[in-house]
Order: C-alpha cells, then structure tokens, then sequence
C-alpha cells in the first residue's frame, strides 16, 4: 500500500508538470493554427509507438508481474527481455515508414500552403523517426519499475525532464519566434537523458540484471508460445484503439486540412490529457490485478475490484462533470476566442471520458483473466461504432460528428463493462448499480447545481491569471464535492481513512 500511494504522490506532481507542460507550452503553440495543426499531427503519430509493440509488452507485463509476485526475478527478466525484442522490430518498422512519410509529408497533411510548411513537417517527421528507439527503452524501463510497484522512481526522472521541456518553451518562444522544429527536436533529447539516467538507477539501485536483461533481447520459442495468445488479442485491441483513439486527426486532416484539424486538436488535447490522467490513476491496479492472479486469489482480486470502482469513480466523474460544463470559460482563457468554434466539439470529447472510472479497470481485469472473447467483443464496438457513426452523418453534422460519436460509443461500451462486471464478479446488475452509483448523487447535484449558479461569471478572455482563477474555481467545486462523497461513500471513506492515518501518525510522531 505504501508503495501505491509514493505512485501516486509523484504521479500526482507529474500530472502538475504534464499540465504546466500543456497549459503553458500549447498557447505557444497554438498561436499559429496552421503550423501548430502540423505539429499535433506529428505530435498523435508519435502516440502511434504507444501501440508498436502490437500487445506483446502488456502480455509480457502480465506474465512478469505474475513471475515477480512469485520471486522467480530471472524468468521475469526473460520475459521484458523477450517482449522488449519484439517491440524493438516494430519501433524500426514504424521509423521506416514515418521516414519515407517524411519526404512525402502531402500523404499525410493535404494543406501545405508553402515550402516553409512542407520543410517543418518533413523536419519533425524525421526528428519522430530518429527518437523512435528512446520511447522503446522507456516502456520496458517503465514495466520494469511497473512490476515492483516502484513507479514512482522513474516518474521523478520524467519530472525533471518534462520541467525541462516547459522551462525551455520560454526560452524558445520568446521574441515572437517560432522554433517548433528545434522545440522538439530538444524535447526528444530530454527524454533519452531521462532513459540513461533510468537504466543506471535500475542497474545500482534495484540491482537489475542488465547483462541478462541484453541476453534475452532475442527471440525466445518458448516465450512465444507462453505470450503469443494474449499478445494476439492485445494486437486485436491495439488496432481497435488505434482506429477508435488515433485516427480521427489523420482522416480530418485528409478531408479538411490543417486548419480544422487545429479546432479539432483542442478538444482532442484535452481528451488525450484526460487519458493520461486516468492511464496514472489506474496504471498501478495492472500489476496488482496480475498479483492477485499469479497467487490465485481470486475473492481478493474481487474485494480489491469493487473498491478501485468506489473510490475511482469521484476522481474521473467529479472533474469530468466540472471541467465540461465550463468549457468555453476553459478555452477562452486558455487559447483565446479565436477557438470558439472547438468549445462544442471539446465539451463531448471531454463527456466521453466520465465513464472511465468503469471501463478502465474492467478492461484490466478482463485481460487478467484472460477472457479473449470478451475482449474481443467491447474492443470491436468502439471503432464499430464510431466509424459508422461518423461515416453516415458527416454530411450533416461536419466536424462534431467526430466527437458525438466518440461520446455514443465509448457511453454503449461502458453499459457493456458494467453487464460484464455483474457476471464476472457474480453480482446482481442493478443491485451492484445502485450501490456503485447512489454515495455520488449528492455530490453531482451540488456540482451541477453550483457551477450553472456561477459560470456566468468566470473569465472569457485570455490570460494567465484568468486561466488560474478558472482551475481555482474548478478545483474548489471538485473539493467540495469529494467532501461530499466522502460522507455518503463507505467504501470510499474506509480507503481514505487507511490512506490518511498513516500519514497523519507519521507527521504526529515526527513533532
């Protein structure tokens, strides 16, 4: 549990730094539309290696979370070894095909109005191909600090780095000068000191086998055949999530261009920070799921479960509720009106992520169990049915079709979850329900109650300080309402009480 919580402390200051990071630098950014549309391209082709590895990392995850729990430290070596090998030949595969796009970047952008435009996109396109391998080395060294549930050490390297990166936006910025290409070519190299720093800590601080670790950077017949079924499925997903999260810039860049793309990537940046945040909340719940599993103790595993839903669920609802209902105020003082256009389509995207609390946790138990069918079936819904959604009412609906449905899908899948969390953890459906949803009723009422009293007179103009007063404004609607939650939820209580005590008595007995 200690460990959980150092996780989340730092995790915690990296999602300050990340904010900072995109609250600060994308205004910078975002000052000319037409280049910063080109970047967030560039910028969602990056998140395309979160997928290179086609699921042969999180099986290899699993399984070495299962061989950690079972302290056979060789086998767990092996295996990130084995799976890191394989992430490698896809990370080379996808920097093949981004350096070929580089010199034809019209394949991938349809308005490139100068040479100066075509330059700065064949650059960042060949910086992305270049930094490749980094990112490869910085998922295995985070699954290596995953499985020991010592996140929170490679976390503080990423933290400097980041600090880093926004530190060096002023510098870049100023003078009304607009380096984006050297911006992220200095960013990248931020990250590969942040990776050197990480292996020589896993080497002299945890005492990691480096030497094995190179060893068992092959291919491995006997590691294949152990990983190879649910590494099948996590390729399945990767293409589902692909299709469901990544593509919808690219085809909008291809339909309309550079321009409504940048309306879009304002809400789409908000949506991917969301992911972020919630991918911290619930990335320590990976490997103890998998502990649970690897020891077999499955009525913990179900105990634990419903416990992470209840005391998630005020973490993604709260904000998510409060931030989109405020949106405009959001974007104005952050970006300017000259985004007012995006305040619609960010509002829903922004929506779609209020059901994570229930559809993140139950795709992690889902593959702990290793249930492929079911996999199967909620992965396919989501690009399913957004795709025929924005296919058929294009013509109607133009740019906020690509939200709407991003909304309708992800609502239908979490409706899904909740069906199969029922059965799973044999539960009566509206039971379950009731008791999951009731302790935040009060909570949502005084949110939404409160803030359509006051929204009227937060700031619209652009500005720092407006920006400021908007996430106190915010922060202090979110407080109230966990408060709130904290009374009518038992369970939510009881976790923070264990949290709390402990910190309490350690600053009592440090007096």
């Amino acid at each position: 549990m200690i460990n959980i919580i150092k996780i989340y402390f730092w995790q915690i200051v990296s999602l300050l730094f990340n904010f900072a990071s995109i609250f600060v630098v994308t205004p910078y950014l975002a000052s000319n539309p037409i280049l910063y549309g080109i970047y967030t391209l560039v910028s969602s082709a990056n998140i395309f290696l979160a997928y290179a590895d086609f699921g042969f990392l999180g099986a290899g995850m699993k399984f070495a979370a299962e061989c950690y729990a079972q302290k056979d430290l060789k086998q767990e070596i092996r295996i990130i070894g084995f799976t890191g090998f394989i992430f490698l030949l896809f990370v080379c595969l996808y920097a093949l095909g981004v350096l070929y796009i580089a010199f034809k970047p019209e394949l991938l952008i349809k308005t490139l109005y100068n040479d100066e435009q075509r330059q700065i996109s064949k650059n960042l396109l060949l910086i992305l191909a270049g930094s490749a391998p980094v990112f490869m080395l910085q998922r295995v060294l985070q699954i290596i600090f995953a499985v020991r549930l010592q996140d929170y050490v490679f976390q503080k390297i990423l933290i400097c780095a980041n600090a880093v990166k926004i530190l060096s936006a002023f510098i870049f910025f100023s003078h009304n000068n607009y380096p984006i290409v050297a911006y992220f070519l200095f960013s990248q190299v931020c990250s590969l000191i942040a990776v050197v720093i990480g292996f020589w800590i896993v080497k002299s601080k945890l005492g990691y086998d480096l030497r094995l670790f190179v060893k068992s950077l092959r291919f491995n017949k006997e590691l294949y055949k152990k990983t190879k079924s649910l590494a099948f499925v996590s390729i399945f997903l990767t293409i589902c999530w692909i299709l469901y999260y990544e593509l919808d810039p690219f085809v909008i860049s291809k339909l309309l261009g550079s321009k409504y793309l940048a309306v879009y990537a304002i809400g789409f940046t908000l949506m991917e920070y969301f992911r972020s945040i919630f991918g911290i909340i619930f990335g320590p719940f990976t490997a103890k799921f998998n502990h649970y599993i690897g020891l077999r103790d499955f009525e913990g595993l179900k105990v634990f479960f419903i416990k992470v839903l209840a005391t998630t669920l005020p973490l993604i609802v709260f904000p998510v509720l409060s931030v989109a209902i405020t949106i405009k105020s959001f974007i104005f003082t952050w970006v300017g009106p000259q985004y007012s256009a995006s305040v619609p389509i960010a509002q829903v995207l922004v929506l779609g992520y209020i059901f994570s609390f229930i559809t993140s946790p139950t795709g992690i138990l889902v593959m702990a169990y290793e249930r492929a069918r079911l996999l199967y079936i909620t992965n396919s819904l989501l690009p399913i049915i957004y795709w025929l959604g924005v296919i058929f009412s294009f013509q109607y609906l133009g740019l906020q079709s690509f939200a709407d449905f991003k909304l309708l899908s992800f609502f239908i899948v979490a409706v899904t979850y909740v069906v199969i969390i029922s059965k799973l953890m044999e539960l009566k459906f509206w039971s379950f329900i009731w008791k999951l949803l009731s302790p935040a009723i009060l909570p949502v009422g005084f949110i939404l109650i409160t803030i359509y009293l006051t929204k009227a007179y937060l700031p619209m103009q652009k500005d720092k300080i407006n920006l400021l007063i908007y996430f106190m404004f915010n922060g202090l609607i979110v407080g109230v309402s966990l408060v709130i939650y904290y009374f009518s939820s038992s369970v939510f209580k009881e976790n923070m009480n264990k949290v709390a005590i402990p910190i309490i008595s350690k600053i009592s007995w440090g007096k």
